[in-house]
């Protein structure tokens, strides 16, 4: 899979993103609740937080929002998308850094008691997932925890066809052009299922290594740095 050819789809939606991908993504919003539910720390608590292909900022501003003491470190491959998280979280400029990069081959830092990922793990294959999970483990803080909100396969081939389907029928009666993401997803999406998924972090080290929420082909899953 070409990541130059991912990072260059994301520099050029950077600047409509934030309007298109509910329209694109079933129960977007949601997931963002869900997430901050996860997430045991204290409101006032100084967490220092990695948000792994943050985009726009779209999650990196719920937690600064939630956690006033917290700090992110956004970081994303495609600068323009990074570009419009700077104008998106200006209020919140003294709490995040940005970090333009490839996170499959880049230092992004080590201390960090949260890590989120949304929809972005699924660039990486399987092999790269598994490197990731270990790097993230390894960059972590006992106790810290670790939020991946991603598309998926299903469990079975026919479950993954049958979901796909309903995705598409979500993003038509949006206004999308179904055929035509369905295809760029095709091309540059390596999705995993969320069974084989939680087996690599638990393998990487992880404890809890579980799924919080899943709709169709999304879902929510993670772990937790033992203590």
């Amino acid at each position: 899979m070409n990541l130059d050819a991912v990072r260059q789809h994301f520099e050029q939606r950077a600047f409509d993103y934030d309007g298109l991908i509910p329209r694109l993504i079933p129960r977007y919003r949601e997931q963002h609740d869900v997430i901050l539910q996860l997430i045991t720390s204290e409101t006032n608590a100084n967490i220092k937080v990695l948000d792994l292909g943050a985009g726009t900022g779209i999650l990196s501003a719920v937690i600064l929002s939630a956690f006033p003491q917290a700090t992110v470190l956004a970081f994303d491959m495609a600068e323009n998308m990074l570009k419009t998280c700077q104008t998106n979280l200006s209020a919140f400029r003294e709490r995040l850094t940005l970090q333009q990069g490839n996170f499959a081959e880049d230092d992004f830092g080590s201390g960090y008691d949260l890590v989120v990922s949304g929809l972005a793990i699924h660039h990486l294959d399987s092999a790269g997932k598994q490197q990731l999970f270990h790097k993230l483990f390894h960059s972590m803080n006992p106790g810290g925890i670790l939020l991946i909100r991603d598309i998926v396969t299903g469990a079975t081939p026919r479950l993954t066809e049958q979901y796909e389907q309903l995705w598409r029928q979500y993003m038509k009666a949006n206004g999308e052009d179904d055929a035509a993401w369905f295809q760029k997803y095709l091309e540059e999406d390596i999705p995993s299922s969320v069974e084989e998924q939680t087996k690599w972090l638990a393998e990487a080290g992880f404890a809890d290594a579980g799924c919080h929420w899943r709709y169709l082909n999304f879902a929510i899953f993670g772990g937790v740095i033992p203590r």
